[in-house]
């Protein structure tokens, strides 16, 4: 059963093959540049000992290719990308080979990070010290200054190591040796305990900080998740949305209005604006940019989505989502929602569908008017496994509609973990809710790490093999690489060495992550999620060489082709670094 599960996820990843489960491998795309997305692959996967195809050879063939390293190899006039593949088998039980090659492929975008989870507890030591605050060596909780009880000076771990390493054990999960449930837990507080040492002040260290980590790991984009003050209209929302009332259509939109009107909204919206301006032009001073000594992070483009605080109630969501929507129509850089927080807290569960319709509301309401800014839906769903709920009937059942919901009431166009989708009976089921998000492109952010960590959810129990089986798109994503110690390069490690991809595959969820990303403008691509033809004013340029004129017209138009060929030429480059070095 799980031999052809991860076979059959092989194949969904694979272009233009048709060898699977011992069928002779199917015929390779062309032998193009590499990276230029129409170029010929591996042969396609014989399983387990069938025979690959031949090498591709001109024409308009897609990328064929060796998935997880189960298939034939390709036949004869290995290609650039063929001969990349080849080297990551070779070093595929090779951890730190592995790591080294991963590291510099090419990974697109991360579209499921947390900027205060992404930031080092290394760096949050060196910047509380630097400015006075304190640490409390009995809860684990920062504070500003002055230091009180036992509360002591940051600045003392800089001499000394004890205390340097309680900070890092409390602010992550460094050298934690706890059970699931505790670590699940001691995760989602360590929130808490940092916050005071994040001010607004840290912005651009934090924005530059995360930047820089992606420059680094080679990616081109990033969406961050930040609450922007978004809290003070959710208490605003609070003052005007009773827990009794009605929630529907008709009563959302006036209490809509009535947020808007309270003389403390555009002042929250103000202060927002002002302060993701400061994030983005100090976040360039602190990187360089600009200069002879920039920084890789100056080549990564930032894109925020407001997060809701779901263990808040449902009218301080509303709030924070309308402030959200109001604020992307003054802030480009600003592109969608999303909720935050544990769901399994009690406030999450109770009011879970209320808050898909909000979102919805908010959302339909906004498309309706074409003046607006398209304002993008991503929700954290399905992050739920048995032991996190209530041992109870009504507590289990929360497992069986979560994603559905975010999916058909929320309207989501992507899911962030959506671990627990197998599970996903309400309905016709997890195979149709499956067949839905395929069909209407509803990509899901995988996190293994952070999966593995907070849920005991890894390997052959994860569902990246049945997302992938079933043409749902995915990619890799961090969501707390501070806490969780990681970089996006170690989740693509994971994704060979857990699920046995191969690079064909991992090119693809690159390519994936940066189609599904809400950057504005259309993609490079003619068809979405396939990789194999270019849009015609870009049909027949090559990645890293210069554009043609109507190419490049195309990419100034659209950001988010011009992100994808940037990433395209990154690819062709590395590709040739490594195949011919």
């Amino acid at each position: 059963m799980q031999r052809s599960l991860i076979l059959s996820a092989l194949c969904a990843l694979l272009i233009s093959t048709t060898g699977c489960d011992g069928d002779d491998g199917g015929s390779g795309g062309s032998g193009g540049s590499g990276g230029s997305g129409a170029e010929g692959g591996a042969g396609g996967a014989g399983g387990e000992g069938g025979a690959g195809g031949a090498g591709g050879a001109g024409g308009a063939g897609g990328a064929g290719g060796a998935g997880g390293g189960m298939g034939g190899s390709g036949g004869m006039g290995e290609s650039l990308e063929e001969k990349v593949a080849a080297q990551l088998e070779a070093v595929r039980n090779d951890h730190a080979a592995l790591v080294e090659l991963l590291r510099k492929m090419p990974k697109g975008a991360d579209l499921h990070s947390h900027t205060s989870g992404a930031v080092t507890p290394e760096s949050m030591i060196e910047w509380g010290a630097a400015d006075g605050a304190c640490f409390n060596t009995s809860t684990g909780f920062a504070s500003a200054g002055p230091c009180m009880g036992d509360a002591v000076p940051m600045s003392n771990a800089l001499n000394d190591q004890a205390l340097y390493d309680s900070m890092l054990m409390a602010w992550s999960m460094e050298g934690f040796m706890g059970t699931l449930l505790q670590g699940h837990q001691h995760f989602f507080d360590a929130f808490g305990k940092f916050g005071a040492v994040l001010n607004e002040s840290r912005g651009d260290d934090m924005l530059a900080q995360v930047r820089s980590t992606a420059g680094h790991n080679n990616q081109v984009y990033i969406e961050l998740m930040q609450g922007f003050g978004s809290g003070t209209v959710g208490t605003i929302a609070e003052s005007k949305v009773m827990p009794g009332d009605g929630w529907d259509e008709p009563y959302l939109l006036q209490k809509r209005t009535e947020i808007i009107a309270d003389p403390g909204f555009q002042t929250a919206i103000n202060s927002a604006k002002a302060s993701i301006a400061n994030a983005l032009s100090g976040s360039d001073v602190l990187l360089n940019c600009g200069t002879a000594m920039a920084d890789p992070g100056c080549n990564v483009d930032v894109r925020f989505m407001v997060a809701g605080t779901r263990t808040r109630t449902r009218a301080y969501v509303f709030g924070q989502w309308v402030f959200a929507f109001e604020l992307a129509q003054v802030v480009p850089e600003l592109v969608g929602v999303n909720l935050v927080s544990p769901e399994e807290n009690a406030n999450s569960l109770l009011y879970y569908n209320d808050e898909m319709l909000a979102v919805n509301v908010l959302r339909t309401f906004n498309d309706q008017d074409p003046s607006r800014k398209t304002v993008h839906v991503g929700l954290h769903a399905g992050e739920l496994i048995p032991e996190v709920l209530p041992m109870t009937q009504a507590g289990q059942a929360e497992l069986t509609y979560h994603i559905r919901s975010a999916v058909d009431i929320a309207g989501a166009e992507r899911i962030g973990h959506g671990v627990d989708v197998l599970g996903e009976t309400s309905g016709e089921g997890a195979d149709q809710l499956l067949a839905t998000m395929a069909q209407k492109g509803v990509m899901v952010e995988i996190c293994l790490t952070s999966n593995d960590t907070l849920l005991g959810v890894a390997g052959d129990k994860h569902p990246l093999g049945a997302y992938i089986a079933k043409n749902v798109p995915v990619a890799p994503s961090t969501d707390d690489q501070g806490i969780l110690r990681i970089e996006i390069t170690d989740e693509y490690v994971r994704a060979v060495e857990e699920h046995s991809l191969g690079y064909i595959a991992l090119k693809k969820l690159a390519r994936t992550s940066l189609e599904h990303a809400f950057i504005e403008g259309k993609s490079l691509w003619k068809t979405r999620d396939d990789f194999t033809t270019r849009v015609e004013e870009c049909a027949t340029d090559v990645p890293g060489m210069t554009p043609s004129a109507a190419c490049e017209a195309f990419l100034e138009a659209n950001s988010k082709a011009r992100i994808q060929w940037q990433h395209e030429s990154n690819t062709a480059a590395f590709e040739q670094s490594i195949a011919q070095p």
